[in-house]
This record gives structure tokens, sequence and C-alpha cells, in this order.
């Protein structure tokens, strides 16, 4: 029974390595591709997402060498054009199949409210936007964007994305936090969107993988206050373990812009403090995928302290404009 046993998951190993040896190839060449596209295209969002966990990583290790072309999605009612070059192949394919197929959650959140015009953002900011695939589905749909990613290496990505789909960005190559500053930035060479600036996350890589280490300049989100106090705003935090401080220099956005934020929480030792400060400018924290239609209660303490998620959405408790924007800093 036991060599029976060894036989089954021999085949099951052997299997999975010709099914993604497979699927490789055909994703790797420009005719086959498309067809391999045409397919995606027909997916829902849980295939979708199968899909990523399953292939999003396959060129890292791949000999076979992916040739120039694109990958499209189609997300709302809009399709979205993903470069594929090949002398980067391992990092493009992985964009091109994360775009619509990871952090399911938020992006079925966002398709909610880009199909409401009456809940449509008017500016989207993205902190800690990576490769600035998540503006650019806000982009296409006509949404201006705020982007933000301190990571200088991730920025030629996002531009020719940009100009694939025919959008302008408006992106600022500065981490935001607490208060205005140099501070170091480390990130590991093929996994850039682990780049932090907290001491102890960085602490935490060291040795996993080479680290690129740098200092950027920091600012807050209060100093773009203007640029986001009278539009329907929606905002994105996604700053590895940074998410706390990225709110503290947000307080004067949150109490008189009332934006809606989309937020990765998966540090314990941080869920008390960000649930504090948004109790604290009156917002109330729910599971995502969110959308206006349904609108569940919120979480209260002990679910959200115990919560599995990463991902959430604070919601202020009345609607923009409700309290008078300051006229100054002082």
């Amino acid at each position: 029974m036991e060599s029976i046993e060894k036989a089954f998951k021999g085949v099951r190993r052997g299997a999975k390595i010709l099914a993604r040896s497979t699927f490789t190839a055909t994703a790797a060449f420009p005719w086959s591709r498309r067809l391999l596209n045409a397919a995606y295209l027909r997916l829902n969002a849980s295939q979708r997402a199968s899909l990523h966990r399953a292939f999003a990583k396959t060129f890292r290790s791949s000999r076979i060498r992916g040739r120039d072309g694109s990958w499209k999605v189609v997300f709302g009612d809009r399709s979205v054009a993903l470069p594929l070059h090949s002398g980067s192949f391992w990092l493009d394919w992985d964009n091109a199949v994360s775009i619509a197929g990871h952090d399911i959650e938020v992006k079925q959140t966002y398709e909610a409210l880009l199909g409401l015009p009456s809940e449509k953002p008017e500016l989207f900011v993205d902190i800690g936007a990576n490769y600035g695939t998540h503006s650019l589905l806000f982009l296409v749909h006509g949404v201006q964007s705020l982007t933000f990613e301190p990571n200088r290496a991730c920025h030629d990505y996002f531009r020719n994305a940009c100009a694939l789909n025919h959008v302008t960005p408006k992106l600022e190559p500065v981490a935001l936090g607490e208060e205005r500053g140099e501070v170091e930035f480390s990130y590991p060479e093929r996994d850039t969107w682990l780049g932090s600036t907290k001491a102890e996350v960085i602490e935490k890589l060291r040795g996993a993988e080479k680290l690129i280490n740098g200092s950027v300049e920091q600012k807050t989100l209060d100093d773009y206050f203007v640029e986001i106090e009278s539009k329907r705003t929606l905002i994105k935090i996604d700053t590895e373990g940074n998410e706390l401080s990225v709110l503290e220099g947000a307080k004067k956005t949150l109490k008189f812009a009332r934006p809606r934020v989309i937020f990765e929480c998966w540090d314990e030792n941080e869920k008390s403090g960000i649930l504090n400060l948004f109790t604290a400018q009156s917002y109330s924290i729910h599971a995502l995928p969110w959308s206006p239609k349904r609108n569940p209660p919120p979480l209260d303490f002990r679910r959200f302290m115990t919560s599995v998620a990463t991902n959430f959405i604070a919601l202020p408790a009345e609607p923009t404009g409700l309290d008078a924007a300051p006229q100054s800093d002082e």
C-alpha cells in the first residue's frame, strides 16, 4: 500500500511539472499566448486567482525565454494592456497575471465603486504603488490617480504600461509617513514589492535575499491635502507594515476630505493603533470585498483583531464635506 501511495504521489508531481512546462511554453510565444489570453479572458475572479497562484512566478526558474508582446485583461468595462519584454519577462508576466488575479477582494471592491457613477472615485491615491498596476486600473477608467512609490526601480514599468494604455500618470517618487525627512528604504532585489521604510520589517528581510538599500525623501499625505480635499477620493495603502505611520501623517486629510481608505494590515502589533486612529476620526472598518450596494455592518474590535484577512476598508461615518476645511496649516 505504501509503495502504491508513493507511486501516485510521483505521478501527481510529474503531472504538475508537465502542466507547468506546457503552460510556460504556451505563455512564452506570441502565437500561442494569444490563444491562452483568449481563454484567460473567460475566467472568473476565483479562476484568475488560482492561475495567479499557480503560474505567476513560473518564468523565474524557467529556462524558456519569453518573447516580446503584451497581455490583455478586462477590468470593469475597460481593456487593459500589460507590456511583456523578453529581457524582463519573469517580472512582466508576474505583473500581467497579478493585476486582475491578486488581492481579488481589493479588485472586486474597485469594480463595485467604478461601476456606480454616484460612487465612482474622482481621485485614486495609491500609496506604496510598486509597479503601479492599481493606479493603472483607475487611469483606464478615466479616474485621476496620485501614485506614490519611492522605489525608482519600479517607475519605468509603470510609465511604459501607462504609455501602452494611452493614459498619463502622476507619479510621486517619495515615501509617505508621519513626518517629513529622509528615511532608509530597503527592498529585496527581485521582490521589490516587499520594500519598506520600517526598521523592523527591513531587519526581517535581511538574509532572505540580497537587499538594495538607500535613502528616500519622505513626506506626509497631508502635504497633498489641496489636491485631495475637493474630490471624492479612494486611498489604497500597502506599505509593508508602515501603514500606521502613513495614517498618522494623514489626519487632516481624514478629518476634512473624508476619503475611503483601503489598507493592508498583517502586523498584529499595529492593528490596535490603526483601529484607534480610525475610530478617533469617526471611521468604521469593514471586511473586503465591499460594495455600496451591500454595505455590511462594520467589524467590531474583536472581529477586526482576530481577522485572518490582510486587507480592509475604512469608511467615514459622515459624507465628505460636513467639516469645514482649514484655511491654512496653522
